[in-house]
This record gives C-alpha cells, sequence and structure tokens, in this order.
C-alpha cells in the first residue's frame, strides 16, 4: 500500500511539474500577444495623427498658394519639412524594430517548430521588407521636399518649385494613408492573434504543419 502511495504521488506530481512546464510558455505567449495589441493599438493612434497632421499642413499651404501668401507658404513648407523629417526617423526606428522582430520570430519557430510560430515568422519576414520600402519611399519624398523648400527660401517659391513641394506633400500624405490602413490591420491581427493563445491555453498548443 504504502509504495503504491508513493508511486501515486509521484504520478501526480510528475504531471503538476509537466502541466507546469507547457503552461508557462503559453502564458509567456498570451503575454506578449497582449503587449502587442497594445502597441498596435498606440501605432495606430500615432499613424492617425501624423495622418491628419500632414492633411492640415497639406491644406494651410494650398491656402496661403491660392493666396498669394509667400509667408504663408514658406511656413507650411518648414512646417511640412520638419514633419517629414520625424516620420522618416520614426520609420527608420521601425524597419529596426521589424527587424529585429523577424530575427526573434525565426528563432523562435527554428526552437519549437508549431504552426503559429512558422505563420509568425512568415508575417514577421513581409513586416520587415515592407518597412524598408517604405522608408526607402519616405526618404526619397523627404529628399524631394527639401529640395523644394530650399529653393524656394533661396530663390522665392516659384510655380516650378511650389508643384515639386506639392507633389511631395501629397506622396507623404498617401503613404501615411497607407500606414494607418496597415495599423488597423495588424491590430485585428494582434487581437485575433491574442484570442487564439487563450484558447491555447485551455486546450494545449498546437503542433506541427
Amino acid at each position: 500500500m504504502y509504495k503504491q502511495i508513493v508511486a501515486g504521488v509521484s504520478l501526480v506530481s510528475s504531471l503538476l511539474i509537466a502541466d507546469s512546464a507547457s503552461a508557462q510558455p503559453r502564458r509567456w505567449e498570451r503575454d506578449r500577444s497582449r503587449a502587442e495589441v497594445g502597441r498596435s493599438a498606440a501605432q495606430l493612434q500615432d499613424d492617425v495623427r501624423d495622418l491628419q497632421r500632414f492633411r492640415a499642413t497639406h491644406a494651410s499651404f494650398e491656402d496661403a498658394w491660392r493666396r498669394q501668401d509667400l509667408i504663408g507658404v514658406r511656413q507650411a513648407l518648414r512646417s511640412f519639412v520638419f514633419q517629414g523629417r520625424a516620420e522618416v526617423a520614426e520609420q527608420q526606428r521601425e524597419a529596426a524594430q521589424s527587424f529585429r522582430e523577424a530575427q526573434r520570430s525565426n528563432r523562435e519557430f527554428a526552437r519549437d517548430g508549431s504552426r503559429k510560430d512558422f505563420r509568425d515568422a512568415q508575417d514577421d519576414r513581409r513586416d520587415a521588407y515592407r518597412d524598408r520600402v517604405e522608408l526607402g519611399q519616405e526618404t526619397a519624398a523627404l529628399n524631394e521636399l527639401e529640395r523644394a523648400a530650399s529653393a524656394a527660401f533661396t530663390f522665392g517659391p516659384s510655380v516650378p518649385v511650389l508643384l515639386q513641394a506639392r507633389d511631395a506633400m501629397q506622396r507623404f500624405i498617401r503613404l501615411a494613408e497607407v500606414e494607418v490602413r496597415r495599423s488597423r490591420r495588424e491590430l485585428h491581427e494582434d487581437v485575433r492573434e491574442l484570442r487564439e493563445d487563450n484558447r491555447d491555453a485551455y486546450r494545449g498548443p498546437r503542433r506541427g504543419y
């Protein structure tokens, strides 16, 4: 009887240890998913604010141009240049972060090999590539805008210079609109992944491809 009790206690202890060991990664995944949802929501708010500022400054530029207000044109140009520089700097940080996330996801997939890890690694590699492309597009738009602003302050805001500045502003606005749409999709995806992690916490992680 004593040996049976000992054997039963040992079996229960082994099960508890195994359950605790399997629960820890799932809990960690849920915590990470919650954090990603919070980051995605904050990123969406930032992107919406950036788009609104771009649109407002562009509208001020167009209004000043229509009224032939040279001071107003220069002020709008200067403001948009500062906003463009801030946007490019932010995109540089995002591109670096997405590259690190892609590396981390690749390591997790190589370690665990789950279907979710495979999908996450694919998504993160796609995001890293897209962020690099967008960084190049924003940098090109900023260079064009800075050239137009420099010419406007040096030689005066001629029509060709103002057309160049307008084109660069509109490119920034289009890119910002794309970012807002992407941020909305990413927030929805992160919420979906959090729900999946919560389900896995009750029925165990899925394995295989």
